[in-house]
């Protein structure tokens, strides 16, 4: 998270909407799958690590087993024992779990490839009032904290002789002994930050000069904008060029 940004961290934040708000007008499967893909391929490049994503895709595959489970629109597919599957809860199975794994893989990517300091400098230097800019730039600071407080809080409680298997029970234990603990004591380190920051003056004058201030280069400009032209054409295609599963619902 400390490396250079080759990109303005804004036009980064902007490109994530976009891509955020196209996720959510594609209708084929095809194309969100062609699309999750690319994600994904994007996110190992880019090393964005997280320790949640075995999670992530578990939940991803429940949203989609419970899709084809429990939805039965359009014609049947194929019979699984006394399970009828159909095309219309494969496709919304496809489409649901595809939003979620492109929105979370996405965030992943940006938080991974943008220094929280960078992105408040930009949004300062956009205009925004410093006092709102900080506010990002504080919840991805915090993000590895938690993290570390959750893995310290779990380590502690397994000392203590709590078992923390990977059964419905334990998950639901786990959750129960280990959140708040760890609620609490991340909250006393935003207290500290919050303290700190009253004493170093922050909010007592209107205005905050930057030491690097970080303005949108006509290439980011540019290289939003194709972010927008490839959103409207994926749209596009998506809608216009389905694949005949479609045909089926």
């Amino acid at each position: 998270m400390d490396k250079p940004n080759a990109i303005n961290p804004l036009a980064k934040f902007l490109i994530l909407i976009v891509l955020s708000v196209m996720v959510f007008q594609i209708s084929d499967p095809a194309y969100m799958v062609l699309f999750v893909a690319v994600v994904i391929v994007a996110k190992v490049l880019t090393n964005a690590r997280s320790t949640l994503t075995k999670g992530v895709m578990w939940f991803a595959f429940a949203i989609f087993l419970a899709q084809v489970i429990f939805n039965h629109s359009g014609d049947i597919a194929v019979t699984i024992l006394f399970l009828d599957v159909n095309w219309g809860g494969i496709v919304t199975g496809v489409l649901i779990a595809g939003r979620f794994l492109a929105l979370i893989t996405m965030s992943w990517i940006f938080v991974a490839t943008t220094r929280a300091s960078d992105f408040s400098s930009a949004l300062i230097s956009s205009g925004m009032p410093y006092r709102f800019a900080y506010l990002p730039a504080l919840a991805m600071r915090f993000v590895p904290v938690f993290q570390v407080e959750l893995s310290a809080v779990r380590d502690a409680q397994v000392t203590r002789g709590l078992r923390l298997d990977k059964s419905i029970k334990g998950i639901v234990r786990a959750a129960r002994y280990t959140t708040m603990p760890m609620l609490i004591s991340a909250m006393s380190k935003v207290n500290t930050l919050a303290a700190s920051m009253t004493g170093r003056g922050f909010g007592a004058y209107p205005k905050r000069t930057l030491l690097k201030p970080l303005r949108m280069t006509v290439w980011d400009i540019l290289l939003v904008i194709s972010s927008i032209v490839l959103a409207v054409a994926i749209i596009y295609f998506s809608r216009c060029y389905e694949i005949d599963l479609l045909v089926h619902v």
